[in-house]
C-alpha cells in the first residue's frame, strides 16, 4: 500500500551529492580492508579506557558524597544531644550557612569534561554512515552469493561452518533497515525476523541494547510495516498485535495499526508494479556474483583430466629449481603456479603496503575524477617492480615461470579485501579488439599472487569454465586474456568471490602484449609451437 511505502522510505533517507562522491574517493572506508580493522580495535580500546576514566571520576565523586553524608549524620546525632551548647550552636550555623553552598557547588561541577572532549576529538576518525553502508553491502553480497539465511548469519553459521560469534538484535535491525532503504523488502523481512530471534536469545542483554534499544516492540512494529508493504496482511496484523502486546500503551503503534486496518477495510489497493520491479532488481543484484563461489559446482568433463608437472622449460634457471605447475585449463590457458612467494616476502609486502592502501577506485567520466565504486570491495596500492627486494624477487620469479618479459608490464597492485570483500564479474582487458590492433598496449596476461590463506570464501571463479580457485598462500594464478591472434578470450571473464572469514591479500600483475612479440608471437595454423618461449610450450 502506498502509505506504507512512504512510511518505510521515511525510515532511512540517504543521497550523495557530487561533492560527497569526490570526498569519498579519498576517505578511509574502514569496511573495504580487513587489514585496517586493527585501527578500529585500537580506537575502541582507547575509547573504552577513556570511558573507564570517566567512571572512576564518577565513582570518586559518589564516594566523596557517601563519606560526606556519613559525617553529617554523625554530626547531626551529636548536635541533637548537645544542641544547647554554644559551640555546637555556632558550628551548626556556620555549617548550614557555608557547607551546603559548598555541596551545591560540588554537585553542580560537571564531571568528565576532559573525557567528553576526547570523544569529540575522535569523531572525525570514527566510522561514518557510508562505512556502515559498505559493511551492510558486504554482508548482504556474501549472503546472496553463498545462499545464506539471515538467521544463520545472525547465529554464526556461515556456509556450513559454525563460528563462536553472533549478531545482536540491533545489528540485524540495521541490516533490515538498509534492505528497506534499497527496497529489498523480502530480505528486510528476513533480517528483522533474525533480529527478533536474536532478541530472544538466552543470556543477559548488553548494556548498549538497554540504553539505545531496540525494544522488542520496535522490531515487531517495523516487521508489520514491511509485511504491510509486501501485502502479507495476516502476517502484518500478527506483527502489530505482538508489538502492542509488548507495549500496550504505545499510542504511535496503536494509531499506525488502526490506520492500516482502516485502510484495508475502506480502500484495499492492489500490489504496485514498482514492488515487483524492486524484487526483480534485488534478484538481479544478487546474480552479479555467481553461486559457484563455494566451489561445489560440477567441473566440466574436459577439465577433469588435466595434470600437474614441474616447469623446467621457460627459463634456464628452472633446470635447477623447477616450478610446480598445475594446469587448470588449456584453452584458454590457465595455470596455478606453486611456491611463487616466500613468507618473508609476503610479510614485507603486506607490512609496507598497509599504510599506503586506499579504497580501490576507478576514473569516472561523469564527475571527471577517481571515485570509489560498488563493484569492488577492497583497498589497494600500486608499486613499481623495483619497489622492494620482495617485488624484485617475484618479478624475476614470474618471468622465469611464464617466459614473458617483465619489462613490459603494469605496476604491481597490492590488494587487501574488506568485509565480505569481492570483485564483481569482469574482464581484465582495457581495449576493444579494434583499438588494440592500432598499436596500443593491452593486458595480454594476468597473474595473481596469493599472499595469505583465507579461512573461508575469497575464491577466484571463472563462470564460463566453471573453475573455482581458492587462495593458497605462496601460489600464483596465471592466465592469458588474449589468444594467439591477439583477440580477447571471453572465457577468462572472472569474479573475485566474497570473503566469508579471513583476510585476503593478493598482488596482481598485468602483463602487456607490446614487447612480448618474440616470447609469445602471433600464431596461425602453419606456425610451429616449438618457437614459443612462453609458458604455453608446456602443453605443445
Amino acid at each position: 500500500m502506498l502509505i506504507y511505502r512512504l512510511l518505510l522510505m521515511g525510515i532511512l533517507s540517504r543521497g550523495l551529492s557530487l561533492s560527497q562522491v569526490l570526498e569519498e574517493s579519498t576517505e578511509q572506508r574502514y569496511s573495504r580492508s580487513v587489514a585496517n580493522m586493527d585501527e578500529l580495535l585500537k580506537m575502541e580500546d582507547d575509547l573504552t579506557g577513556n570511558l573507564e576514566k570517566y567512571k572512576e571520576q564518577l565513582s570518586h565523586k559518589a564516594e566523596t558524597i557517601r563519606r560526606g553524608i556519613h559525617q553529617m549524620k554523625e554530626m547531626l546525632r551529636k548536635r541533637k544531644s548537645f544542641w544547647n551548647n554554644p559551640f555546637i550552636a555556632y558550628s551548626l550555623i556556620r555549617h548550614m550557612q557555608a557547607d551546603w553552598l559548598m555541596w551545591q557547588e560540588y554537585l553542580e561541577k560537571p564531571v568528565g569534561l576532559e573525557q567528553l572532549a576526547y570523544m569529540q576529538s575522535r569523531n572525525l576518525t570514527m566510522p561514518r554512515e557510508h562505512d556502515f553502508m559498505d559493511a551492510a553491502d558486504g554482508v548482504t553480497r556474501m549472503q546472496g552469493t553463498y545462499q545464506l539465511l539471515a538467521s544463520d548469519i545472525a547465529n554464526g553459521l556461515l556456509d556450513r561452518a559454525q563460528y563462536n560469534s553472533s549478531l545482536a538484535a540491533i545489528d540485524c535491525l540495521e541490516l533490515g533497515r538498509d534492505m528497506i532503504h534499497q527496497n529489498y523488502l523480502p530480505s528486510a523481512e528476513q533480517w528483522i525476523l533474525a533480529g527478533i530471534e536474536a532478541y530472544d536469545r538466552p543470556g543477559p542483554q548488553m548494556e548498549m541494547q538497554l540504553l539505545r534499544g531496540p525494544k522488542k516492540a520496535d522490531l515487531y512494529n517495523i516487521l508489520g510495516q514491511v509485511r504491510a508493504e509486501l501485502e502479507k496482511h495476516d502476517g502484518a496484523f500478527e506483527a502489530y498485535h505482538k508489538a502492542l502486546k509488548e507495549t500496550p500503551h504505545d499510542l504511535k503503534i496503536y494509531q499506525e495499526y488502526r490506520a492500516y486496518e482502516k485502510g484495508l477495510l475502506t480502500s484495499p489497493e492492489k500490489r504496485p508494479d514498482t514492488l515487483k520491479q524492486d524484487e526483480e532488481d534485488e534478484a538481479y543484484v544478487r546474480e552479479q556474483l555467481p553461486n559457484c563461489c563455494s566451489g561445489r559446482c560440477e567441473v566440466p568433463p574436459k577439465l577433469r583430466k588435466l595434470y600437474c608437472l614441474y616447469n623446467r622449460v621457460t627459463s634456464p634457471f628452472l633446470r635447477l629449481a623447477p616450478i610446480k605447475t598445475e594446469i587448470l585449463s588449456i584453452d584458454p590457458f590457465i595455470t596455478l603456479l606453486h611456491d611463487m612467494i616466500s613468507a618473508k616476502e609476503s610479510d614485507l609486502i603486506r607490512s609496507s603496503s598497509k599504510e599506503h592502501i586506499l579504497p580501490s577506485n576507478y576514473y569516472s567520466g561523469e564527475v571527471q575524477a577517481l571515485v570509489v565504486g560498488s563493484s569492488r570491495f577492497s583497498k589497494s596500492v600500486w608499486y613499481k617492480n623495483s619497489y622492494s627486494k620482495a617485488t624484485l624477487k617475484i618479478t624475476e620469479r614470474l618471468q622465469d615461470a611464464t617466459g614473458l618479459d617483465m619489462n613490459h608490464t603494469e605496476l604491481f597492485q597490492v590488494i587487501n579485501y574488506g568485509l565480505g570483500g569481492f570483485f564483481e564479474t569482469h574482464m581484465d582487458l582495457k581495449l576493444s579488439d579494434k583499438d588494440r590492433f592500432q598499436g596500443n598496449a593491452d593486458r595480454m596476461a594476468t597473474a595473481i599472487f596469493y599472499l595469505s590463506n583465507v579461512t573461508q570464501g575469497g575464491a577466484t571463479y571463472f563462470p564460463s569454465l566453471n573453475i573455482t580457485v581458492f587462495p593458497k598462500f605462496g601460489s600464483a594464478l596465471f592466465w592469458f586474456n588474449l589468444d594467439h591472434k591477439g583477440n580477447h578470450q571471453m572465457e577468462t571473464i572472472h569474479t573475485g568471490c566474497p570473503v566469508i572469514v579471513g583476510s585476503k591479500w593478493v598482488v596482481s600483475k598485468f602483463i602487456e602484449d607490446n614487447g612480448q612479440e618474440f616470447r609469445r608471437p602471433c600464431m596461425d595454423s602453419k606456425s610451429n609451437p616449438k618457437e614459443f618461449i612462453s609458458i604455453e610450450k608446456l602443453i605443445f
